[in-house]
């Protein structure tokens, strides 16, 4: 009963903790009251409430995001894009490193524990880096060391950790920045790098710019508020296949996330309350047409020692090789490289 009571007692103050430093994000009560009005700022504290809440539950019930989707997580996590973004991530790890035994570090990590919550792991081989101390307070993900750094200049050694992560931080960075950014994941990883981040392409295979765009008019139209993450998304501008290909030749990538699907989606994730049943939306209407292109949503995995093993070729190197293949003096993939 006394443990019950502690636990209890550290949800609560967990809980105040992060509304405290999401009203401070936003310049204080009234500054959000004014930005959002009553009904929407009482409707966005329910939305972390329960986030918090559904990832305490599904943690103790064993249930984490290498595992499927399924209406328990669509019940206690609505937002069931964050679940499949770190269940890529997961995945892309295994293509590296056992992910269970890996020394990882998560740049740009936020709040909500990241990997270290992603994989159940409670203990210091999992490091979570961000600029923003109060992100880092969260108490979810504990054990895990946490470093308050610039994500383009890292405080550690080169080869410091098995596997580098970022899940949706490129997007939000001036694109100067991005190769900065990037080519410090790759120093301190040993073998290789995991990204994601919406993306677009010159085939449009991937398209994240519509959904953002259609997205952010729709709000507009109803005079809504416009996310902060939607405004610097089209600020900065989406992260393009070509441009992160220049900064990790040789990367393997995949898509995920319909454009269609993923904006019925997001659109319903805005509407007050409706969002509580966004999950089990998705497992009724949108599951099925998720996996079709053209796709918004892109992981990224770079394995250091296998480029280092066969270097990516560029400029009339590759050329001549296409040539060799063509008549068939090589018959081996080539690796791929940027136009």
């Amino acid at each position: 009963m006394y443990c019950l009571q502690r636990r209890s007692k550290a949800l609560a103050n967990a809980n105040v903790g992060l509304y405290a430093a999401a009203l401070k994000r936003h310049g204080g009560l009234r500054s959000a009251v004014r930005t959002y009005g009553i009904v929407r700022l009482s409707d966005l504290v329910l939305r972390a409430g329960w986030e918090a809440l559904g990832m305490r539950a599904l943690r103790l019930l064993g249930r984490r995001p290498d595992r499927p989707y399924g209406w328990i997580e669509a019940l206690l996590l609505p937002a069931c894009d964050y679940w499949f973004r770190y269940a890529e991530v997961i995945a892309g790890l295994h293509k590296l490193a056992p992910a269970g035994e890996a020394r990882l570090i998560e740049a740009a990590s936020g709040r909500s524990g990241g990997m270290a919550w992603a994989l159940g792991r409670q203990d210091s081989r999992i490091c979570l880096v961000d600029s923003s101390a109060d992100l880092l307070s969260d108490p979810r993900g504990r054990g895990a060391l946490r470093v308050c750094a610039d994500g383009c200049r890292l405080p550690f050694r080169d080869n410091a950790f098995d596997a580098a992560v970022s899940l949706d931080t490129i997007e939000h960075l001036p694109r100067a920045a991005r190769p900065l950014f990037i080519e410090e994941l790759k120093r301190v990883a040993k073998r290789g790098v995991v990204i994601t981040c919406p993306l677009d392409s010159a085939d449009d295979f991937f398209q994240a710019e519509r959904p953002d765009l259609r997205l952010s008019a729709r709000i507009a139209k109803r005079n809504g508020v416009q996310p902060s993450w939607l405004q610097e998304h089209l600020q900065q501008g989406h992260p393009t296949r070509e441009e992160l290909l220049e900064v990790l030749p040789g990367a393997q990538i995949t898509g995920s996330n319909n454009c269609d699907a993923w904006l019925r989606f997001a659109l319903l994730q805005q509407r007050l309350l409706v969002w509580l049943f966004t999950g089990m939306y998705y497992l009724l209407f949108l599951r099925k047409q998720d996996n079709k292109p053209p796709y918004r949503q892109a992981l990224l995995v770079w394995d250091k020692q296998k480029v280092a093993r066969n270097p990516p070729l560029v400029g009339s190197e590759r050329v001549v090789a296409a040539e060799s293949r063509h008549m068939g003096l090589r018959s081996a993939e080539l690796p791929v490289t940027s136009t």
